[in-house]
């Protein structure tokens, strides 16, 4: 392997990661308005089952399960 061939490898690898580091900012900025409870408000309470299930009190009274 070439010293020019070396050069690519390493620009290849750094444009990969840098197209993937930017895409998950772009994922993260687009799901940051995900709101669990229908209001939009951040819930009430929030509970854990035995299961591991998170269940969420909404301030309207509604429950919310993840």
């Amino acid at each position: 392997m070439t010293t020019k061939q070396k050069h690519r490898v390493y620009i290849g690898l750094t444009a990969v990661c840098l197209a993937l580091f930017v895409a998950g900012l772009v994922y993260g900025y687009r799901g940051r308005h995900n709101a669990i409870c229908k209001d939009g408000r951040p819930p009430v309470v929030q509970r854990e089952d035995a299961m591991g299930q998170v269940e969420f009190i909404c301030h309207n009274g509604t429950t919310v399960t993840n």
